[in-house]
Protein backbone atom coordinates (compact mmCIF):
# COMPACT_ATOMS: atom_id res chain seq x y z
CA UNK A 1 0.00 0.00 0.00
CA UNK A 2 1.36 3.29 -1.10
CA UNK A 3 2.71 5.56 1.92
CA UNK A 4 0.50 8.86 2.43
CA UNK A 5 2.50 12.20 1.49
CA UNK A 6 3.28 13.64 4.71
CA UNK A 7 1.84 17.57 4.18
CA UNK A 8 5.16 19.15 6.10
CA UNK A 9 7.59 17.68 3.67
CA UNK A 10 5.22 18.16 0.73
CA UNK A 11 5.38 22.32 2.57
CA UNK A 12 8.88 22.55 2.52
CA UNK A 13 9.07 21.11 -0.82
CA UNK A 14 7.02 23.74 -1.94
CA UNK A 15 9.31 26.28 -0.44
CA UNK A 16 12.45 25.39 -1.92
CA UNK A 17 10.69 25.14 -5.31
CA UNK A 18 9.05 28.98 -4.51
CA UNK A 19 12.52 30.06 -3.54
CA UNK A 20 15.30 28.09 -5.60
CA UNK A 21 17.07 27.39 -2.89
CA UNK A 22 17.74 25.18 0.01
CA UNK A 23 19.15 27.49 2.17
CA UNK A 24 16.61 30.05 1.91
CA UNK A 25 13.72 27.86 1.86
CA UNK A 26 15.38 26.52 5.24
CA UNK A 27 15.01 30.26 6.31
CA UNK A 28 12.06 31.21 5.40
CA UNK A 29 10.25 27.58 7.18
CA UNK A 30 12.39 27.79 10.30
CA UNK A 31 14.65 24.47 9.91
CA UNK A 32 17.92 23.68 8.71
CA UNK A 33 19.06 23.26 5.26
CA UNK A 34 20.10 19.32 5.95
CA UNK A 35 16.76 19.03 7.31
CA UNK A 36 14.67 20.00 4.25
CA UNK A 37 17.16 18.15 2.01
CA UNK A 38 16.41 14.83 3.72
CA UNK A 39 13.02 14.98 3.72
CA UNK A 40 12.58 15.89 0.28
CA UNK A 41 15.42 12.73 -0.60
CA UNK A 42 13.15 10.51 1.32
CA UNK A 43 9.98 11.74 -0.42
CA UNK A 44 12.00 11.24 -3.38
CA UNK A 45 12.60 7.46 -2.76
CA UNK A 46 8.51 7.51 -1.68
CA UNK A 47 7.45 8.47 -5.54
CA UNK A 48 10.34 6.38 -7.18
CA UNK A 49 11.34 10.13 -9.35
CA UNK A 50 12.91 12.99 -9.05
CA UNK A 51 11.83 16.07 -7.90
CA UNK A 52 14.40 18.61 -7.55
CA UNK A 53 18.10 19.10 -10.28
CA UNK A 54 20.27 20.25 -7.37
CA UNK A 55 22.55 22.62 -9.14
CA UNK A 56 25.89 25.16 -7.35
CA UNK A 57 23.69 27.83 -7.35
CA UNK A 58 20.56 26.71 -6.17
CA UNK A 59 18.00 24.02 -7.53
CA UNK A 60 15.47 23.55 -10.33
CA UNK A 61 12.13 21.38 -10.14
CA UNK A 62 11.71 18.67 -12.67
CA UNK A 63 9.19 17.78 -14.55
CA UNK A 64 7.52 15.64 -11.93
CA UNK A 65 8.64 18.67 -9.36
CA UNK A 66 6.47 21.32 -10.93
CA UNK A 67 3.10 18.71 -11.26
CA UNK A 68 4.08 17.96 -7.83
CA UNK A 69 4.34 21.62 -7.12
CA UNK A 70 1.13 22.83 -8.99
CA UNK A 71 -0.82 19.75 -7.05
CA UNK A 72 0.50 20.82 -3.55
CA UNK A 73 -0.27 24.56 -4.52
CA UNK A 74 -4.06 22.95 -4.88
CA UNK A 75 -3.82 21.12 -1.91
CA UNK A 76 -2.90 23.53 0.35
CA UNK A 77 -5.21 26.41 -0.89
CA UNK A 78 -7.90 23.76 -0.42
CA UNK A 79 -6.49 23.34 3.17
CA UNK A 80 -6.83 26.90 3.70
CA UNK A 81 -10.59 27.38 2.24
CA UNK A 82 -11.50 24.41 4.65
CA UNK A 83 -9.87 26.05 8.06
CA UNK A 84 -11.68 29.06 7.23
CA UNK A 85 -14.85 27.44 6.70
CA UNK A 86 -14.24 25.47 9.95
CA UNK A 87 -13.35 29.08 11.67
CA UNK A 88 -16.75 29.88 10.28
CA UNK A 89 -18.26 27.15 12.10
CA UNK A 90 -16.49 27.32 15.02
CA UNK A 91 -17.72 30.97 15.49
CA UNK A 92 -21.24 30.47 14.25
CA UNK A 93 -21.05 32.54 10.91
CA UNK A 94 -21.75 29.18 8.80
CA UNK A 95 -23.56 26.38 9.89
CA UNK A 96 -27.52 25.00 10.15
CA UNK A 97 -30.07 25.34 12.76
CA UNK A 98 -33.26 22.97 13.08
CA UNK A 99 -36.22 25.05 14.65
CA UNK A 100 -39.62 23.49 15.43
CA UNK A 101 -42.16 26.33 16.10
CA UNK A 102 -45.99 26.62 17.04
CA UNK A 103 -48.61 28.11 14.35
CA UNK A 104 -49.15 30.85 16.89
CA UNK A 105 -45.22 31.99 16.80
CA UNK A 106 -45.27 31.65 13.27
CA UNK A 107 -48.03 34.14 12.35
CA UNK A 108 -46.66 36.28 14.65
CA UNK A 109 -43.45 38.24 14.21
CA UNK A 110 -40.28 35.05 14.20
CA UNK A 111 -40.73 35.33 10.15
CA UNK A 112 -38.93 38.62 10.52
CA UNK A 113 -36.92 37.61 13.17
CA UNK A 114 -35.53 34.91 11.36
CA UNK A 115 -34.66 36.75 8.00
CA UNK A 116 -33.10 39.40 10.15
CA UNK A 117 -31.00 36.79 11.65
CA UNK A 118 -30.18 35.33 8.31
CA UNK A 119 -29.43 38.75 7.06
CA UNK A 120 -26.48 39.09 9.36
CA UNK A 121 -25.19 34.90 8.80
CA UNK A 122 -26.14 34.34 5.61
CA UNK A 123 -23.83 31.03 5.55
CA UNK A 124 -26.31 30.18 8.28
CA UNK A 125 -29.05 27.58 6.94
CA UNK A 126 -32.66 27.13 8.83
CA UNK A 127 -35.23 24.59 8.68
CA UNK A 128 -38.01 25.58 10.13
CA UNK A 129 -41.01 23.49 11.02
CA UNK A 130 -44.38 23.85 12.22
CA UNK A 131 -46.02 21.89 14.35
CA UNK A 132 -48.58 21.76 18.03
CA UNK A 133 -46.89 23.18 20.81
CA UNK A 134 -47.09 19.51 22.61
CA UNK A 135 -45.02 17.97 19.52
CA UNK A 136 -42.15 21.22 19.09
CA UNK A 137 -41.57 19.94 23.17
CA UNK A 138 -41.24 16.14 21.78
CA UNK A 139 -39.11 17.17 18.43
CA UNK A 140 -36.49 19.15 20.83
CA UNK A 141 -36.47 16.78 23.70
CA UNK A 142 -35.96 14.05 20.66
CA UNK A 143 -33.39 15.74 19.37
CA UNK A 144 -34.96 16.48 16.49
CA UNK A 145 -34.74 20.47 16.71
CA UNK A 146 -32.25 22.37 18.19
CA UNK A 147 -34.52 24.96 19.12
CA UNK A 148 -38.49 24.91 19.88
CA UNK A 149 -40.96 27.67 20.48
CA UNK A 150 -43.92 26.48 22.37
CA UNK A 151 -47.39 27.82 24.17
CA UNK A 152 -45.56 28.10 27.87
CA UNK A 153 -48.56 25.98 29.26
CA UNK A 154 -47.16 22.85 27.93
CA UNK A 155 -44.89 20.87 30.56
CA UNK A 156 -41.22 21.06 29.17
CA UNK A 157 -39.51 19.01 31.54
CA UNK A 158 -35.67 18.22 31.22
CA UNK A 159 -35.33 21.33 28.99
CA UNK A 160 -34.72 24.62 29.12
CA UNK A 161 -37.52 27.21 28.88
CA UNK A 162 -36.83 31.08 28.21
CA UNK A 163 -39.51 33.76 27.72
CA UNK A 164 -40.25 34.84 24.21
CA UNK A 165 -43.76 36.35 23.27
CA UNK A 166 -46.64 37.35 25.01
CA UNK A 167 -49.76 36.54 22.70
CA UNK A 168 -53.09 38.96 23.26
CA UNK A 169 -55.51 37.08 21.99
CA UNK A 170 -59.10 38.98 20.14
CA UNK A 171 -62.33 37.89 19.64
CA UNK A 172 -62.82 37.68 15.31
CA UNK A 173 -66.36 38.05 13.66
CA UNK A 174 -67.55 38.65 10.05
CA UNK A 175 -68.67 42.46 9.12
CA UNK A 176 -72.44 41.71 9.16
CA UNK A 177 -72.34 40.02 12.49
CA UNK A 178 -74.47 41.80 15.82
CA UNK A 179 -70.74 42.23 17.12
CA UNK A 180 -69.35 44.18 14.02
CA UNK A 181 -69.69 47.44 15.53
CA UNK A 182 -68.41 46.89 19.03
CA UNK A 183 -64.21 47.53 19.80
CA UNK A 184 -64.18 44.82 22.90
CA UNK A 185 -66.10 42.26 24.21
CA UNK A 186 -66.34 40.19 27.66
CA UNK A 187 -65.69 36.35 26.77
CA UNK A 188 -68.81 35.08 28.66
CA UNK A 189 -70.90 38.11 26.15
CA UNK A 190 -70.09 35.81 23.37
CA UNK A 191 -71.84 32.60 24.41
CA UNK A 192 -74.74 32.77 22.60
CA UNK A 193 -73.10 32.72 19.38
CA UNK A 194 -71.94 29.90 17.14
CA UNK A 195 -67.93 29.50 17.36
CA UNK A 196 -65.34 28.49 14.93
CA UNK A 197 -63.13 27.52 16.90
CA UNK A 198 -59.49 25.80 16.68
CA UNK A 199 -58.77 22.58 17.18
CA UNK A 200 -58.64 20.85 20.48
CA UNK A 201 -55.12 20.07 19.78
CA UNK A 202 -53.85 23.23 19.68
CA UNK A 203 -52.94 25.68 22.53
CA UNK A 204 -55.31 28.49 21.82
CA UNK A 205 -58.24 26.04 21.75
CA UNK A 206 -57.51 24.46 24.39
CA UNK A 207 -57.07 27.81 26.49
CA UNK A 208 -60.45 28.58 25.19
CA UNK A 209 -62.03 25.53 26.56
CA UNK A 210 -60.32 25.82 29.59
CA UNK A 211 -61.78 29.58 30.15
CA UNK A 212 -65.25 28.55 28.98
CA UNK A 213 -65.12 25.43 31.59
CA UNK A 214 -63.81 28.29 34.60
CA UNK A 215 -66.83 30.67 33.68
CA UNK A 216 -69.26 27.61 33.76
CA UNK A 217 -70.60 28.66 29.98
CA UNK A 218 -71.11 26.60 27.18
CA UNK A 219 -69.31 26.91 23.85
CA UNK A 220 -71.15 26.31 20.78
CA UNK A 221 -68.75 25.31 18.29
CA UNK A 222 -70.12 24.40 15.32
CA UNK A 223 -66.79 23.81 13.44
CA UNK A 224 -63.36 23.13 14.07
CA UNK A 225 -60.55 23.61 11.60
CA UNK A 226 -56.87 23.63 11.99
CA UNK A 227 -55.26 26.73 10.68
CA UNK A 228 -55.50 30.84 11.72
CA UNK A 229 -55.88 31.61 7.52
CA UNK A 230 -59.25 28.87 8.05
CA UNK A 231 -60.88 30.13 10.92
CA UNK A 232 -60.70 33.89 9.33
CA UNK A 233 -61.67 32.52 5.85
CA UNK A 234 -64.90 30.34 7.64
CA UNK A 235 -65.68 33.58 9.90
CA UNK A 236 -65.41 35.96 6.70
CA UNK A 237 -67.69 33.44 5.35
CA UNK A 238 -70.46 34.39 8.50
CA UNK A 239 -70.29 31.10 9.50
CA UNK A 240 -69.29 32.21 12.96
CA UNK A 241 -66.76 34.04 15.37
CA UNK A 242 -63.53 32.93 16.60
CA UNK A 243 -60.91 33.22 18.71
CA UNK A 244 -56.82 34.04 17.68
CA UNK A 245 -53.73 35.68 18.48
CA UNK A 246 -53.90 39.54 17.79
CA UNK A 247 -50.90 39.72 15.38
CA UNK A 248 -51.93 36.43 13.27
CA UNK A 249 -55.90 38.31 13.12
CA UNK A 250 -55.52 41.80 12.34
CA UNK A 251 -53.65 41.10 8.67
CA UNK A 252 -56.47 38.32 7.90
CA UNK A 253 -58.45 41.41 8.76
CA UNK A 254 -57.78 43.66 6.20
CA UNK A 255 -57.46 41.24 4.17
CA UNK A 256 -60.79 39.37 4.44
CA UNK A 257 -62.81 42.44 5.69
CA UNK A 258 -63.51 40.88 9.56
CA UNK A 259 -63.61 42.79 12.62
CA UNK A 260 -61.43 42.08 15.70
CA UNK A 261 -62.27 42.90 19.32
CA UNK A 262 -60.18 43.74 22.05
CA UNK A 263 -61.19 41.11 25.09
CA UNK A 264 -61.63 42.30 28.10
CA UNK A 265 -60.97 39.30 30.17
CA UNK A 266 -57.50 39.07 32.14
CA UNK A 267 -56.96 35.66 30.56
CA UNK A 268 -57.14 35.96 26.91
CA UNK A 269 -53.50 35.81 26.31
CA UNK A 270 -50.93 33.28 26.67
CA UNK A 271 -47.18 33.36 26.47
CA UNK A 272 -44.76 31.50 24.10
CA UNK A 273 -41.50 30.27 25.24
CA UNK A 274 -38.22 29.08 23.82
CA UNK A 275 -36.77 25.62 24.77
CA UNK A 276 -33.74 23.45 24.18
CA UNK A 277 -32.03 20.92 25.75
CA UNK A 278 -28.91 22.14 26.74
CA UNK A 279 -27.75 25.69 25.65
CA UNK A 280 -23.73 24.46 25.80
CA UNK A 281 -24.33 21.11 23.82
CA UNK A 282 -25.47 23.78 20.54
CA UNK A 283 -23.64 24.26 17.71
CA UNK A 284 -22.80 27.94 18.19
CA UNK A 285 -24.85 29.32 15.31
CA UNK A 286 -27.80 27.71 17.16
CA UNK A 287 -26.75 29.58 20.12
CA UNK A 288 -26.41 32.59 18.44
CA UNK A 289 -30.04 32.42 17.05
CA UNK A 290 -31.44 31.61 20.40
CA UNK A 291 -29.68 34.66 21.63
CA UNK A 292 -31.11 36.71 18.92
CA UNK A 293 -34.58 35.24 19.58
CA UNK A 294 -34.23 36.40 23.04
CA UNK A 295 -33.39 39.33 22.78
CA UNK A 296 -36.14 40.59 20.96
CA UNK A 297 -38.45 39.19 24.32
CA UNK A 298 -39.89 42.06 25.80
CA UNK A 299 -37.60 41.86 29.13
CA UNK A 300 -34.70 39.64 27.51
CA UNK A 301 -34.59 37.69 30.24
CA UNK A 302 -32.00 35.17 30.04
CA UNK A 303 -31.95 32.40 32.31
CA UNK A 304 -34.01 29.36 31.89
CA UNK A 305 -36.75 28.46 33.82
Amino acid sequence: MARALDLTTLKLFLAVVEERSMARAAEREHITAPAISKRIADLERQLGVRLLERRAIGVKPTDAGRTLAADARGIFAALDRLQGKLSEYAMGARGEVRICASPTSISGTLPEELQAFVSRYPLVRIYLDERRSAHVVESVANGDADIGIFSSNVPAADLEVFPYRKVDLVVIAPLNHPLSKRRSIAFADTAEFDYIGLSDASSIGARVASAAAELGISIKTKMQVTTHGALCRVVQAGMGIGILPKYSAVPYSKLLNIRCLRTTDGWAYHHLSLCTRKVETLSMSARLLLAHLQSKAPSARTQPR
